[in-house]
């Protein structure tokens, strides 16, 4: 009886000890699940935008956050009328509307050489304009702006100050048409100012003159004042040419900036060594 509850415990004692054993073989044994999945990230729904309006968020905050994540919006005509009725902005709709589907934008980051450069100007800088149309005392009256183009870009420490093609203007200060008798034609106009590069407008001098010679015959030119103590007026220009006063499109003339002024230039491209 002895040897039997002996046998018995000795079997009871090595169940015990081979049943964890066991366990821990087959969990060892199963497949494990991977574990370095991410998991996808939420993209932004028709929902989350009105959700986040409704919450109190301004629209400038929401296109933000559309700008800045992954979305999955519903453009469709009727989701955007229910965005419309639901009192959704405009500015966010059209933020939802160009959104990509998918990834999040990347942010625009300027580089270097778009960045604006602070440029002093110094007066008397010369730049040369063309005349855009024809000017003609038979048409234009005193008051009239008389529009140029640069024609070519200054530079200054690097910095286009202003572009090829940039706007300047003058203002008419004297307009007669020629009359009978003999009467001759005249014109002047005085240079009003240059956009620069960041669309301000630099005031620039230069005066031009022109008068109809009543006898006709060849065109005389002269110079009748070059003194910058003049001001605004700056220089003067005497020219006939036929009876009426007439300048054609496309003379060119050298302007200059009236008074030291500070702009924000472009950074010149950098050219491929």
């Amino acid at each position: 009886m002895c040897k039997l509850l002996s046998l018995s415990f000795i079997l009871l004692l090595t169940n015990s000890l081979t049943m964890p054993l066991a366990a821990a073989t087959r969990q060892d044994t199963q497949p494990q699940q991977p574990q370095t999945q991410e998991a996808a990230a939420a993209k932004i729904s028709n929902k989350d935008v009105t959700d986040m309006l409704k919450a109190g968020l301004t629209p400038e905050i929401v296109v933000a956050k559309i700008k800045s994540s992954s979305t999955s919006f519903d453009t469709s005509a009727a989701a955007l009328k229910e965005l419309k009725e639901a009192g959704v902005p405009d500015e966010v709709i059209l933020a939802m509307v160009q959104a990509p589907s998918g990834a999040a934008q990347a942010p625009i980051v300027p580089t270097a050489e778009a960045m604006p450069v602070e440029v002093k100007v110094a007066d008397g800088t010369e730049v040369e304009v063309e005349l855009v149309n024809v000017a003609s005392g038979q048409e234009l009256k005193v008051g009239d702006v008389v529009d140029f183009k640069v024609v070519r870009a200054i530079e200054i420490n690097g910095a286009t100050i202003f572009e090829r093609d940039a706007s300047a203007r003058a203002k008419i200060i004297t307009a007669k048409k020629s009359g009978r008798w003999g009467k001759a034609g005249k014109l002047e106009w005085a240079m009003h100012d240059i956009q620069a590069a960041d669309g301000v407008r630099v005031p620039a001098r230069f005066t031009q003159r022109a008068l109809g010679d009543s006898k006709g015959g060849t065109v005389a030119v002269a110079a009748v004042a070059t003194t910058v103590l003049l001001g605004p007026l700056g220089l003067l220009w005497g020219l006939k040419k036929g009876k009426p006063a007439i300048i054609p499109a496309g003379n060119r003339y050298k302007v200059f900036v009236h008074g030291d002024t500070t702009v924000k230039g472009k950074a010149a491209a950098k050219t491929a060594s």
